[in-house]
């Protein structure tokens, strides 16, 4: 059996098991739900090479706003306000500095073509014919995001590096100041990041990162390597031996230890190679 998909492992899982492998188990909702729980504990247990996307993931920065001044004729919580003329695009998810203010606000609606404005708080009001500038600092990534493999790469080779929310905020507090090439980023969700400065111009950056994959089913080739395939197979069997209240569960999950250990042996040689140049210590993905 060449394990190559989640049918093939299903047979060879339900055999090793004991049960039927024609669809007639009784065990078989309990191998689907072993499965999936030992996949996402493999998938996320270290940062395979084999779910690192390829190509990496893109994003462009948009250029700050200064050409506009900025009206707000009541203070408080998602109030109204005017810009001096319309804007050909939607600024939503933009940010807006009044000139002479210590503080910035969201802008949480805007129709493109239009000059009106709803901000997510304004602390006091605006005269008419502010100065002001929106900018953007937070971007959202790739809806499959995962591991950071190191940081951000602007297209002149300037690197980004990643650091904790917190750290940023007490280091870079908002409203930023402009500047170009940031120095760090943060992620604020899962694919929302936000950099200590924000950017003057249009810029292409790029990010390597690993993706986390969807569930197995079916006849497919799953995500996984090879060499990963057995140990998958293995905390897959302790699982459902698990449920199954099996005293082989114990030697069944130390064997799928022992495999995962050897995997990340293996994962460090296809990093580094067998060279004696390039066999170096790989960093974590976190630094």
């Amino acid at each position: 059996m060449s394990l190559d998909s989640y049918t093939d492992l299903l047979r060879f899982v339900l055999s090793r098991a004991d049960e039927e492998t024609d669809g007639t188990s009784q065990r078989l909702t309990d191998a689907g739900d072993a499965a999936i729980e030992a996949w996402r504990e493999l998938t996320t247990r270290y940062p395979w090479l084999c779910l690192r996307k390829s190509p990496p993931g893109a994003v462009l920065t948009v250029a700050p706003v200064t050409t506009l001044t900025l009206t707000v004729l009541t203070a408080g919580e998602a109030v109204a306000a005017t810009l001096s003329a319309t804007f050909a695009t939607s600024l939503v998810g933009r940010k807006i500095r009044p000139s002479g203010k210590a503080w910035a606000t969201r802008i949480t609606a805007h129709g493109a073509g239009t000059a009106a404005l709803t901000l997510d708080a304004a602390p006091e009001t605006v005269t008419a014919g502010t100065a002001c500038t929106i900018f953007q600092d937070e971007y959202d990534l790739a809806s499959d995001l995962g591991l950071f493999v190191d940081g951000i790469w602007t297209q002149d080779g300037s690197f980004i590096a990643l650091k904790g929310e917190e750290w940023m905020k007490g280091r870079y507090p908002d409203p930023p100041d402009q500047g170009w090439p940031a120095k760090y980023f943060c992620r604020l969700t899962r694919r929302r990041a936000r950099f200590s400065t924000y950017p003057s111009a249009v810029e292409r950056c790029e990010y390597p990162y690993n993706y986390e994959p969807a569930d197995p089913s079916g006849a497919g080739a799953l995500a996984i390597d090879g060499h990963l395939r057995p140990a998958f197979a293995e905390m897959w069997l302790a699982l459902l031996f698990q449920f199954k209240s099996d005293k082989r569960e114990g030697a069944a999950f130390q064997r799928g230890e022992q495999k995962l250990r050897r995997a990340i042996i293996y994962e460090g040689l296809l990093l580094r190679g067998l060279g004696m140049l390039s066999s170096e210590l790989e960093e974590a993905p976190y630094g």
